[in-house]
């Protein structure tokens, strides 16, 4: 099948795209850069923080009334009735979607005193980071405001529920504690192929109004079979730095070798790799001027909504690992960047010798060019990269065997409305591999005000063959020049 080597195709910018066609689905923004929303005013009926006053003394009376139930509608408690997607965007299928997120308290008491406490306020929660599991799905909500009272949950991977409630992961004991041995603000996490989760705690609230860093960064390491914690690492002074940010992580696992384990965190802020072993339990910290953010990437334009981020590097993407040199590479980018990095993990495996290693960090091809701001990424078992291109409203795809430019990336899904901010994306580890997919509209959520009418959050994946299917990334496919290198654009 003949397959488009151009790198996008303009369609009417207004709609929610459904594509038919598996080849021409590629697009980008207006040459403005501007993707209307829908700006419809709308009412909103908020209830009152203060409504909730002496709450201890109304809430027999509601409950007798039947106005609200006992039963706080978990998810995992409800009938199984399976939904099956709700809506569609290139060959993404959206399982999850929330105008406003709220949660599974363990009663109604509960619920209507953290509301009256102010450890509840709906609208300044926002999901953030995604990962998937067997049959369950992870989402993080970081305390970027006041009111966020559990940072991370979980939800049953198949709906049965469009808009369920979030339940506290492990349970709510670890989210009600001042401990910092406890959960404070996470930010991503991901599943291991050993059958743990490695929770990346930033430490850090009120992101957005004043940051503080209440507690130090720590990595959590649970057991998914049993949900009991397995080991807990609190970063060392040193790597914490004032206005330093610890917002992603990637782990590293070769061969089943589950205690020989190393987990990759990046500081967003302070543009730092910190590098924790599990066999040792040690950490070292790597720097290098490719972590720090483009100046002429530091402008976004959102749909409209300018504004500016220094974010240094972010997004981490393990290729395969290679048993013929014992090694893998490790892509990287800062958010603030129009281009891809790499690196060797042997170079940054080495605690005391990785600043020997001259141009040990490299560029790989050619800049994205404008618009081409990428949030999070991941990559098959194929070596197929998928990254968040934020400022595109879009999902786009290159095969790492292939010359990284232009004409070999592929936007293989955009939408104004699903994907309006695609902030994280995660692989799964099913034999078929499924991308997945959380829009969150987060600059929106920062600088302007949430529409309560519309639905701001969603989760949604593609099998990741069928997503790249006759594109040019799609191994099978290619064209002539695909595998020749772009000229060098650097400088």
């Amino acid at each position: 099948m003949a397959v488009s080597t151009t790198w996008y195709q303009q369609l009417p910018p207004s709609q929610e795209i459904y594509y038919n066609n598996r080849v021409n689905h590629g697009t980008t923004p207006d040459v403005n850069g501007k993707w209307p929303l829908d700006n419809r005013e709308s009412k909103e009926y908020v209830l009152s923080r203060g409504t909730a006053t002496n709450v201890r003394n109304i809430l027999p009376y509601i409950l007798s009334l039947g106005l609200i139930s006992n039963n706080n509608l978990n998810p995992f408690n409800q009938k199984k009735d399976v939904l099956k997607h709700v809506e569609t965007v290139g060959p993404f299928k959206t399982w999850y979607r929330w105008k406003e997120v709220d949660f599974a308290f363990e009663s109604d008491f509960d619920r209507l005193s953290a509301i009256e406490n102010g450890d509840f306020i709906k609208e300044n929660n926002l999901p953030l980071g995604l990962e998937i599991y067997k049959d369950r799905l992870f989402i993080s909500l970081p305390k970027w405001k006041p009111g966020v009272p559990a940072s991370l949950t979980v939800l049953p991977r198949v709906p049965v529920k469009r808009s369920p409630l979030l339940v506290p992961y492990p349970n709510w004991s670890w989210h009600t504690s001042n401990s910092c041995s406890r959960i404070t603000s996470v930010f991503r996490m991901q599943a291991d192929t050993c059958g743990r989760l490695w929770v990346l705690d930033s430490g850090q609230i009120n992101v957005t109004i004043g940051p503080k860093q209440i507690c130090p960064p720590q990595i959590l390491i649970f057991d998914l079979e049993t949900d009991k914690l397995l080991h807990r690492y609190e970063l060392p002074e040193e790597f914490i730095k004032q206005d330093g940010l610890f917002s992603n992580i990637a782990v590293d696992i070769r061969d089943s070798q589950c205690g020989e384990a190393h987990a990759y965190l990046t500081d967003v802020w302070r543009f730092g790799l910190v590098v924790y072993s599990l066999k040792t339990n040690r950490s070292w910290r790597i720097t290098d001027h490719l972590f720090f953010p483009e100046p002429l990437a530091a402008a976004y334009n959102l749909n409209g909504l300018e504004f500016e981020w220094t974010d240094g590097l972010f997004g981490l993407a393990l290729a395969p690992y290679d048993h013929k040199i014992r090694d893998r590479l490790l892509y990287f980018h800062p958010m603030s960047s129009f281009r891809q990095f790499y690196t060797k993990t042997s170079i940054i495996l080495n605690e005391t010798g990785w600043q020997d290693y001259k141009d040990g960090f490299k560029v790989v091809g050619e800049s994205r060019g404008p618009f081409g701001h990428v949030s999070a990424s991941g990559m098959d078992r194929k070596g197929i990269l998928f990254f968040n291109m934020v400022t595109r409203n879009a999902v786009g795809c290159w095969d790492s065997k292939k010359a990284y430019k232009k004409s070999n990336l592929y936007l293989i899904a955009r939408s104004n409305n699903s994907l309006v901010f695609p902030n994280d994306l995660k692989l799964d580890n099913e034999p078929r591999q499924s991308v997945w997919i959380l829009s969150n509209r987060l600059p929106i959520y920062l600088y302007k005000k949430l529409n309560k009418k519309q639905y701001n959050f969603r989760i949604m994946s593609a099998y990741a063959d069928e997503a790249v299917e006759d594109t040019i990334c799609d191994t099978k496919v290619e064209f002539p020049g695909s595998y020749v290198d772009a000229i060098e654009d650097c400088y």
